[in-house]
């Protein structure tokens, strides 16, 4: 499955040790690529910048960081499991070592339900379901973003491309959770009330595989106009919700087996918030220096 649209998720230097875990505890699983740092501006030549997975039928990449940024339950994984063996195995992985949020229970509205936190610190919600195992991520917004999940839906599935799945209201009329797609990949919203001691963080982003220049500039002009422009392609919406640029181009650049070619090309990038593909070509293929 080509996919479209990926998780990122931010560690602290221990992404091989999380990339084994999740890959024994989801159904369906394998590890798809390992990419490695080629310069020595944000890590050591050599060791491990990402690994993409796909867990569920779901791409996740985990991205060796440092400690600068640590996740909270304002982004957290939905796991449908088939039955309840599968259920208990899966709840019983994430939560060993972790911080139980809501304990593995019938509950009125939701059937067998967990929520819990693991090890790694990343939140995930699991649940029965009548289908095969799936990850959908799932956007909590509380706080200040609470009464605006609609229009959030509203402006991603415009800019990004997607559709609405479902909606649940509650009291008045008011949206309190609802499914949509992103480029292929479904996700679901919740807008609650409570007031939540934490908010978004960089340590879980999004990212989104562009056809060429013209589609990142639309993008990146829509999301960063009231957000914010971060370096490398990161950009951060009017939510705080972080998105990432991503295109077959790009990779391929960055993923040159031509170590100086990969790296003039990263160095390029390192220089860029918004993704400039036709002057990074020109650093990889040493057109133009960095």
């Amino acid at each position: 499955m080509e996919h479209q649209f990926g998780c990122c998720l931010w560690f602290d230097h221990n992404a091989e040790a999380a990339a084994n875990f999740y890959l024994e505890t989801f159904e369906d699983s394998h590890r798809k690529e390992t990419f490695y740092y080629v310069t020595d501006d944000h890590g050591k030549i050599g060791d491990t910048l990402t690994i993409t997975l796909e867990l569920a039928g779901c791409e996740i990449m985990l991205l060796n960081g440092d400690d600068t940024f640590k996740p909270t339950p304002a982004i957290s994984y939905v796991v449908n499991c088939e039955n309840e063996q599968q259920l208990q195995f899966v709840w019983d992985q994430l939560n060993s070592q972790g911080e139980t949020l809501m304990p593995l229970t019938d509950y009125p509205e939701l059937g067998k339900f967990g929520w819990t936190t693991d090890r790694f610190g990343f939140s995930w919600q699991v649940r029965l379901w009548d289908n095969l195992q799936t990850i959908l991520p799932c956007i909590m917004f509380a706080n200040q973003n609470y009464g605006l999940a609609q229009a959030a839906i509203d402006e991603w599935i415009e800019i990004f491309g997607g559709k609405l799945n479902f909606m649940i209201k509650g009291k008045e009329e008011r949206l309190r959770a609802a499914g949509f797609q992103l480029r292929g990949q479904d996700l679901i919203i919740m807008d609650r009330p409570e007031k939540q001691p934490f908010d978004f963080s960089m340590a879980n982003s999004f990212y989104l595989y562009y056809k060429d220049q013209a589609d990142i500039d639309e993008a990146w002009e829509a999301i960063t106009k009231e957000g914010k422009e971060w370096p490398c392609g990161w950009m951060e919406d009017k939510y705080g919700v972080y998105w990432q640029t991503a295109s077959s181009q790009l990779d391929d650049m960055l993923r040159d087996p031509d170590q100086e070619k990969a790296k003039r090309a990263t160095l390029a990038m390192y220089e860029m918030k918004k993704i400039d593909l036709a002057k990074m070509q020109r650093a990889h293929d040493g057109i133009e220096e960095y």
